[in-house]
């Protein structure tokens, strides 16, 4: 992903929403945008797409479908790349589509909502590790939608360093394991700093715009990915990619 690409999407969220812009120039939906860029001849859903940021830039070749629960959100997304782009208003956790449908699916910063709304409506099940009935829900909607061999790629929040409402390591472990048996879980983002009200002084923000004045987008998105080497309290987010079992 060059300079340019940041400048387009950028332009699009200024078109439909720009208060919906996802605040970090090297957010872990950058690094998603950069590892589904040449994707060919496929099905893909988006779940939780909100105003089709994700689901425009994918290749024409594809089939995409952005779903959300926003009306409002979905019809300026339409308004706006028209017919190119398909829509389903529905919740993610009653999606409306067939079995085995999707070659792909996309939840980027969305499942940490399903929590949010198992804690507000205190639907929590408190164990050694707490479960989310919504979250595990979610997945096993994503689960079933997902063609045999099919891939959910998955960004969300890391709560060891938000410290409030986002999933932890071993909560989203645990609600992986429920619907995929096999899955590679990355950290997103573990360079030195600390959450601050102000951007410009942490330097998980600060460093890669100063990288970035001598090494191209991508190969500093490719850097801020790190293995999954067991708990990681700095990292901003986490990254997944999951396979469907043939079962």
């Amino acid at each position: 992903m060059v300079q340019n690409d940041l400048e387009r999407i950028k332009n699009k969220f200024d078109s439909v929403n720009s208060k919906q812009y996802w605040g970090d120039d090297f957010d872990v939906r950058f690094y998603l945008l950069s590892t589904i860029s040449n994707i060919r001849n496929k099905k893909i859903l988006d779940v939780g797409g909100v105003i089709c940021i994700i689901s425009s830039e994918l290749d024409k070749s594809n089939f995409c479908v952005n779903l959300d629960l926003a009306k409002e959100d979905l019809k300026m997304c339409k308004n706006i790349f028209g017919k190119s782009t398909n829509i389903i208003n529905c919740s993610m956790s009653e999606i409306s589509l067939k079995d085995n449908s999707f070659d792909y699916v996309i939840c980027a910063n969305i499942l940490e909502i399903a929590k949010f709304e198992d804690v507000e409506k205190k639907q929590v099940i408190k164990n050694n590790i707490d479960k989310f009935p919504t979250v595990s829900k979610v997945l096993d909607e994503v689960s079933r939608v997902l063609k045999p061999n099919g891939v959910l790629l998955l960004t969300t929040p890391n709560n060891e360093y938000y410290q409030s409402l986002k999933l932890t390591y071993d909560e989203l472990k645990l609600h992986l394991k429920e619907n995929f048996g096999n899955f590679s879980f990355y950290f997103y983002n573990t360079l030195p700093g600390s959450k601050s009200q102000n951007r410009k002084l942490n330097m998980k923000n600060v460093l890669p715009k100063i990288k970035s004045k001598i090494y191209s987008r991508e190969k500093i998105l490719k850097s801020l990915l790190s293995i999954d080497k067991g708990k990681n309290h700095n990292s901003v987010s986490f990254f997944v990619k999951a396979k469907k079992s043939h079962n």
